[in-house]
């Protein structure tokens, strides 16, 4: 039980240090503003995981309904983490940042966006990992927690939907998104035990690599935010996102 709490905390670690240090990050028009929305972005986080549980109740009736269970064959398993879960989840996280977007007082930057959808996607890993904690063992609740999927995947989005937002070209949101969800569901597929019986002596290469895909992306993110930004991430953007 003591190494099981003991993970837990550990797995916590990264999203609470992430979190406190993007409210530095950002906020190169208006300081004070940044870190209230950041504040919101972080409750709206929270609220995600509320959100997703009807759409992914909608996606789970209706797979049930054909038949494709999780547990019926690898295709069920494979459309069940894809839809139930992480498309579910992307789109939850998306509305939750639109709607901390919609709060903003100020003329956000580019990087405040990227710092926002990350910190909303820190919100959802934080109660996510909760519940995860039960039936979970140390081992993989450490590996979520270091490897900081849902902020990788927030960190990717986030700059796709700046993109949109300085270039006016909506179809980069839609390109961030996708490729998040992907991401996310090849993430959450490779964990479960469908593919571990279909992937067979291969499982575990492809398992572990799926979850330094994870890493590299986290520290790619830490590389951005470390960086000093130029202009077209700082300065105010104008924008019809709210």
């Amino acid at each position: 039980m003591i190494i099981l709490i003991g993970g837990f905390l550990v797995s916590m670690i990264p999203a609470a240090a992430m979190y406190f240090w993007l409210k530095k990050k950002g906020g190169a028009t208006d300081p004070e503003a940044y870190k209230l929305l950041c504040r919101e972005a972080l409750k709206n986080g929270f609220l995600s995981t509320v959100v997703v549980l009807p759409m992914s109740a909608v996606f789970a009736f209706i797979l049930n309904r054909f038949g494709m269970t999780r547990e019926a064959s690898v295709l069920g398993a494979f459309l069940h983490t894809f839809l139930v879960l992480a498309f579910a989840e992307e789109l939850s996280k998306s509305l939750m940042w639109r709607k901390t977007l919609k709060k903003a007082e100020y003329s956000y930057s580019w990087l405040d966006m990227i710092a926002f959808m990350v910190i909303v996607s820190i919100g959802f890993e934080l109660l996510e990992s909760v519940l995860y904690a039960i039936g979970s063992g140390p081992i993989h609740m450490f590996v979520r927690g270091i490897t900081l999927m849902h902020g990788g995947y927030g960190f990717i989005e986030g700059w796709f939907y700046g993109k949109a937002a300085y270039t006016g070209k909506k179809w980069y949101a839609v390109i961030g998104f996708v490729i998040s969800w992907v991401l996310h569901g090849a993430y959450d597929f490779g964990l479960s035990s469908q593919f571990e019986a279909a992937a067979g002596e291969n499982y575990a290469f492809l398992s572990v690599s799926l979850a330094l895909l994870a890493l590299i992306i986290f520290i790619v993110m830490i590389v951005f935010f470390a960086k000093k930004k130029k202009t077209q991430y700082t300065e105010p953007l104008h924008t019809d996102e709210k």
